[in-house]
Formats: C-alpha cells, structure tokens, sequence
C-alpha cells in the first residue's frame, strides 16, 4: 500500500468511527428523551426499561449498555428536564429587607416553577418511591435552601409556628391543592400564603 492509499484507508477509518461515536450519541440521547417523556406522562414507577426501550427505538440492551443501571437512566433524565426549566433563584429574593415582602418574591417564583414543570412534578412526587436517592437528595437541599432563605428574614421572631406556616407555603403539595385541585391563580395562592404567615407572625401581611 503506498502513502496516497494508506492516507485514505485512514481517513476511512477515521470517518467511520466519527459517524459511530455520532450514532451512540444520538441513541443515547433519545434513550434520555424516551425515559423523560415516560416519567411525565406515565410516572417513574411506571416506567419500565421494555417500554424505554420501545419509546426510543431501540432494544432493552441497547439501554442496557448505555445505562447500565436504573440510577444512572434517571439521573441522566432527571439532569436533562432540570436542565430546561428555570428554577427557582432563592439569591434573588433576597433584596427586600421585609421578610414578608422577601416571602412573597420568593413563593411568586417558586409557585412560576411549580405550574411550568407540574406534569413532571406531580408524577415525580407520587412515585417518590421509586426515585434514586441521589436523585431525591438533590431536591432536597434545593428545597431546604429555599426554606432558609425565607426563614432567615424573620430573625428571631421566627416560632415554631411560623417556621411551620413557610414550610406549609413552600411545599409542591400546597400549591397543588391550591392551584390544581382549588383552581387558584398563582397570584392569589401567594397572597393567601402570605397572609397565613404574616398571622403566624403576628402582624397583618401587606397585600
């Protein structure tokens, strides 16, 4: 073989390797496509690696190989879906020096979140089960921060009462059954929010 077909063969080479390592990336992403639309539609518990598989194309081992557990498969659905959303920002409500002011910046962006990703979330906490703990963890400290942030601006005049009142406002489950089940709008779900706080706290909130 002289140098002009040597270069060739390796450049053939090279392609086709090029176009094999585009094909896995695009199997796996549509794989990742396949399990979010099931946890949105069906549920996490639900969602079986034989129905993946069939949502995607693909076969349960072509899954298998890209995801070699269930953890990974949802982590790597769980990153994507997070990855599209615009979550909450607990640095940016903490401009009002008023907590209660700082209360309802905080609810009026949690409660946005909540209604944009509401068919995901609804299913994600009803199958908390079947959630990995990585995966829960995470939304945990989320949410704890959004607590602290929130809490830290009534000081020492935070009770139990009222820690348990901004607990209360900040929980998917309240603005569920407010919004979803009660049909409110989020404005008046915030408002309502704040006015059990601010009785919580002992001073009339400001609407």
């Amino acid at each position: 073989m002289d140098s002009d077909e040597h270069l060739s063969a390796t450049r053939r080479r090279s392609y086709r390797k090029t176009r094999r390592a585009e094909g896995e990336k695009q199997t796996r992403a549509q794989i990742v496509d396949a399990a979010e639309a099931l946890h949105q539609t069906v549920g996490p518990a639900r969602t079986s690696v034989s129905a993946i598989a069939a949502q995607a194309g693909v076969t349960r081992a072509t899954v298998y190989r890209h995801f070699p557990d269930d953890e990974s498969l949802f982590i790597a659905c769980s990153s994507q879906w997070l990855s599209r959303q615009r979550l909450p920002d607990p640095d940016a409500w903490m401009a009002p020096e008023d907590p209660l002011a700082r209360l309802r910046l905080g609810l009026t962006d949690v409660y946005r979140y909540y209604r944009s990703g509401e068919p995901m979330l609804t299913l994600i906490y009803r199958d908390a089960d079947s959630v990995p703990p990585r995966v829960k963890a995470y939304r945990v400290k989320a949410q704890l921060r959004w607590l602290e942030t929130l809490r830290h601006g009534f000081g020492g005049r935070s009770t139990r009462n009222l820690q348990a009142a901004i607990g209360h406002a900040v929980s998917f489950e309240t603005w569920r059954s407010l919004c979803i089940t009660q049909g409110l709008s989020n404005r008046s779900a915030v408002n309502l929010m704040v006015d059990l706080v601010g009785t919580a706290q002992g001073a009339k909130s400001r609407t």
